[in-house]
């Protein structure tokens, strides 16, 4: 317990608070603790430290798209080199994300955000002084093992702070804040890659304004990794492990910030849903291993909403992840085509390019440009302000619906958009629409995480958010690798492929409860 909270003596604790009669002391359920405990400014401290640690993890992925450009002349990159250290990062990601879950569930949700974070930002430390691209390559892949903990432990980690009411508006107004992590890296790089200065250390190592984007975007990981040092564990956690005086201190910790001294919290036992360990056992024993972690989730009913939410995850990691990798190509061929003005958006894409795939723009072979296009920019903080808007509007409207309505309206508009996309000619049409389409995938991805956090058990939750998640980053590499060859060869049929993968989710949200 961290000395935020403060341990209260028993002898302090009768001091302070009127104590009943064993025989006539309630045992609240957690939920009912938690209303007890009052929503105010613990939890909206919790959601901005929770919103920063989710941007840490956006800004390590896309940030890469902006370093990555700029760094090619220091680096000698070419475009597979490129391609091998953004991918490096994912591929940590993916390795790593079911172990990282299994640990939250295991060791506590503070305790694997505070290493994760400042282990990522150490990282960054080091990539940024990278001199060539192997240690980059490595040093990227060891990020991305660290840094696929605190998107997921961050919204389990909100998630058990608020009340049932409150939970989803909570959780989703902090991914309104990892989202514009997009904007975030956007403004930063087109801020400082406009500069052209250069430091001479030794003949082999220059420090260029690219090296100071890693300690930037990391930055927000290296403030929550500092901060969250100082808040305690869930109570949900401490009363799973049996600890359940330290729940009791941390549930009066947050009604103290939400309703202040002069009030007491009248709530002195708490009902234990699901021990998860003895606390009489040896730790040793307590050191579970990953199957004894994965089988509660193998049977029934929770098989059934892993699965569900492991394909509406993919399903939208491929809109949200893939499509938003092309989204500068592909506009700029949309833009910069010779083909008639009422061409279709499919007979554009091949006309441009129909003997090979989409290329991510490359530098010249003849001349060594730090400069990266305006576009770039613009488009990325295009989409990050409208991913902000969109999960903004859905944490209004989660204060009068639950999360199954609203994931039924953002897949079902994902999937028609998705399918009308072939079918318009306008240009500005066609960039609204895929703007549209990425937005409410990312808004989505949002809304599957908080339900998530209400269906799934105490011991298992956090592990059950990472092998979803998991499934999500599979499915965004792999539309990141195939989206290009197949929307130049199959146009039509790629962008049916991914809106009947939506209209899929729509109907799998049936056997969420």
């Amino acid at each position: 317990m961290t000395a935020s909270v403060g341990r209260l003596s028993q002898d302090k604790l009768s001091e302070s608070v009127p104590l009943q009669p064993i025989a006539e002391r309630k045992v609240h359920t957690y939920d009912e603790a938690l209303v007890e405990a009052g929503f105010g400014r613990a939890q909206i401290v919790l959601t901005l430290v929770a919103g920063l640690a989710v941007m840490a993890s956006a800004n390590e992925s896309m940030g890469m798209g902006m370093i990555l450009p700029a760094s090619q002349c220091d680096l000698d990159l070419d475009l597979s080199r490129k391609g091998a250290i953004g991918g490096a990062v994912l591929l940590g990601i993916m390795v790593s994300t079911y172990y990282w879950g299994y640990q939250t569930d295991v060791r506590g949700r503070q305790s694997v955000l505070k290493v994760t974070l400042l282990t990522t930002f150490a990282l960054s430390v080091a990539a940024s002084c990278a001199n060539n691209f192997y240690v980059l390559l490595v040093l990227r892949f060891l990020a991305g093992l660290f840094i696929s903990a605190p998107s997921s432990a961050a919204i389990v980690y909100l998630g058990e702070f608020c009340p049932a009411n409150r939970r989803g508006q909570m959780v989703t107004y902090s991914c309104v804040i990892g989202a514009a992590g997009l904007a975030y890296v956007a403004l930063v790089a087109w801020w400082i890659l406009s500069y052209d200065w250069l430091i001479v250390v030794t003949e082999s190592f220059t420090i260029r304004p690219w090296r100071l984007l890693f300690l930037i975007n990391g930055l927000p990981g290296l403030v929550v990794g500092i901060v969250i040092c100082f808040f305690p564990e869930t109570p949900k956690f401490l009363l799973a492990q049996g600890r359940n005086w330290e729940a009791l201190e941390v549930l009066r910790w947050m009604h103290r910030w939400n309703k202040g001294h002069d009030e007491f919290y009248d709530v002195y036992a708490l009902q234990v849903e699901c021990q998860t360990i003895d606390s009489n056992v040896p730790q040793k024993t307590k050191n579970r291993r990953l199957w004894n972690q994965l089988a509660p989730l193998l049977k029934s009913p929770y098989w059934i909403y892993l699965v569900a939410c492991s394909i509406q995850t993919a399903s939208v990691y491929v809109t949200y992840g893939g499509l938003s990798m092309w989204f500068p190509q592909i506009m700029h061929l949309v833009y910069s085509s010779n083909s008639p003005s009422n061409s279709q958006f499919c007979s554009i894409i091949q006309s441009s390019n129909t003997s090979q795939t989409i290329e991510v723009a490359s530098p010249s072979q003849h001349a060594c440009s730090d400069t990266l296009p305006p576009e770039t920019f613009i488009y990325t903080l295009t989409l990050g302000t409208l991913c902000s808007a969109f999960i903004l509007l859905n944490s209004l409207l989660l204060s009068k619906f639950t999360e199954k309505p609203l994931i039924y309206a953002n897949l079902t508009a994902a999937g028609l958009v998705g399918a009308a996309l072939q079918h318009v000619s306008h240009t500005y049409t066609v960039a609204a629409l895929f703007c549209l389409q990425i937005a409410v995938g990312g808004v989505t991805i949002v809304l599957i995480r908080s339900l998530q956090v209400s269906i799934f058990g105490t011991e298992v939750k956090a592990t059950a958010v990472a092998l979803t998640t998991l499934a999500g980053r599979l499915g965004q590499v792999v539309s990141n690798v195939l989206f290009g060859t197949l929307l130049v060869r199959q146009c039509s049929g790629t962008l049916y492929l991914v809106a009947a993968l939506l209209l899929l989710s729509v109907a799998l949200n049936v056997l969420l409860p």
